[in-house]
C-alpha cells in the first residue's frame, strides 16, 4: 500500500485462493462481534432496547468466539512447519500478545481520561487487569486468550510430546475444570477454548483438502444442514447456563454451518465486503469500540435520532469502516508499531 493514499479498497488476493472462505468466516464472526459491542454500548448509555434484539445477539452468541480458535487452529501446524516453535511463538508474541497489551493500555487510558463520556468506570487499578482479569476490559480478552491457548498448545506439543488426538483430550478436560476457575478469566477463557483450537489443528488435513473445500461450498449441502443449524442456536438462546459440553456441541455446529456458508460465498464471489471485513478483522476488533463510542455520544448529544435499532445499525456500519479507515491512516503515518510488535521472528522450519 502506498503511504501516500488512503482507501479502503478491498483485500489483496490471498496466495491460496481456496483458502478465501477464511476471510469470509472471520467477517461475518467480527460482525456479530461488533453487533454485540454496540448493543451492550446502548445498554450501558440507559437506552432501552427491545427484547428481540437482545434475543438476536444471544442466540448467535455460542459460536462467534470458537470459531475464531478454531479457525487459527487450522493454521498452527502449517505455521509451526514454516516458521518453528521459536518463530511461530514470536510471531504470536507480535501479532496477539502485543497489540493485546498496548492497546488494553490505550482504551484504559481513554477511558480514564474521558470518564465523562465513557460507559466504563475504570480507575489505575484497572491496568492490572490486563493480565489477571481480562474480561473486565470489554472486548480484547479474546487477543489475550489466543495467544495463551496457542502458547500452551505450542508447549504441549514440543515440550511435553503431546499428540493432536491427546491435545483433544486436554482440551475436554479443561472443559470439565473450567467451572472451577470462571472467577479468574485469563485461566477460563484457555480452558473453554482450548478444545476448539486442538479441533481446528486435528481436522486442518481434512478441512484443507481440495474436495472438502468443495463438499464446504455445496449449497445442497449447505441447506440440508441449516435447520441443524437452526434449531441448536433457538435452543441455545432458551439455555444460556448450560453444561459446557453440550455447549461445545452446539457451538461446534455454528462454526461448522458459518465456515459452509463462508465457502459457499467465496465460491460464487457474493458478499465480497465480507472478505474485506474478515481481512481487517484484527484491526476491526482493536478499535471498533473505541470508535463506536465516539459516535454514539455524538448521535445521543445531538438527540437527532432515537431509535434504537436505527442506533444499532448505524453504529454498526460506521464502526467498521472507521476502523479499517483508521488503520490504514495509521500505517500510511508510519505508526504500524500499533498493530505488531517489533521482535524479529526467526525461520526456522521443523
Amino acid at each position: 500500500m502506498s503511504t501516500a493514499t488512503i482507501d479502503i479498497a478491498p483485500a489483496p488476493k490471498a496466495a491460496a485462493s481456496r483458502f478465501e472462505w477464511v476471510d469470509y468466516a472471520k467477517g461475518i464472526a467480527i460482525i456479530l462481534v461488533v453487533y454485540r459491542h454496540m448493543l451492550y454500548g446502548l445498554q450501558h448509555s440507559g437506552l432501552p432496547v427491545a427484547q428481540w434484539i437482545i434475543d438476536g445477539n444471544n442466540m448467535l452468541f455460542s459460536f462467534r468466539m470458537p470459531l475464531f480458535f478454531l479457525l487459527s487452529g487450522l493454521f498452527f501446524q502449517s505455521g509451526l512447519r514454516k516458521r518453528g516453535p521459536g518463530g511461530l511463538f514470536t510471531e504470536r508474541v507480535n501479532n496477539l500478545l502485543y497489540p493485546y497489551v498496548l492497546w488494553a493500555v490505550i482504551q484504559i487510558t481513554l477511558q480514564i481520561v474521558f470518564a465523562k463520556y465513557a460507559n466504563a468506570n475504570r480507575t489505575v487499578w484497572n491496568y492490572l487487569d490486563i493480565i489477571v482479569q481480562p474480561r473486565g476490559l470489554d472486548q480484547l480478552w479474546y487477543l489475550f486468550a489466543l495467544f495463551n491457548v496457542t502458547a500452551l498448545y505450542l508447549f504441549n506439543h514440543i515440550v511435553l510430546g503431546l499428540n493432536d488426538r491427546l491435545q483433544l483430550l486436554l482440551g475436554l478436560i479443561f472443559l470439565a475444570l473450567a467451572p472451577l476457575v470462571m472467577q479468574w478469566s485469563t485461566f477460563y477463557d484457555v480452558m473453554l477454548h482450548y478444545i476448539f483450537f486442538s479441533i481446528g489443528v486435528l481436522s486442518a488435513p481434512l478441512l484443507l483438502e481440495k474436495s472438502m473445500q468443495d463438499r464446504l461450498a455445496s449449497g445442497y449441502n449447505l441447506l440440508l444442514f441449516l435447520p441443524v443449524f437452526v434449531l441448536s442456536q433457538w435452543y441455545f438462546l432458551y439455555h444460556q447456563q448450560m453444561n459446557l459440553y453440550l455447549y461445545a456441541v452446539i457451538a461446534l455446529i455454528g462454526s461448522v454451518f458459518m465456515m459452509m456458508l463462508s465457502a459457499w460465498l467465496s465460491g460464487h464471489q457474493k458478499l465480497l465486503f465480507m472478505k474485506t471485513i474478515g481481512h481487517y478483522s484484527l484491526y476491526i476488533y482493536l478499535m471498533h469500540v473505541m470508535l463506536a463510542a465516539v459516535v454514539r455520544s455524538l448521535l445521543l448529544k445531538s438527540g437527532l435520532i432515537t431509535n434504537v435499532p436505527l442506533l444499532l445499525l448505524i453504529l454498526i456500519v460506521t464502526a467498521i469502516p472507521l476502523s479499517i479507515l483508521a488503520y490504514k491512516t495509521l500505517m500510511a503515518l508510519r505508526m504500524g508499531w500499533l498493530f505488531k510488535g517489533p521482535f524479529t521472528v526467526k525461520k526456522q522450519p521443523l
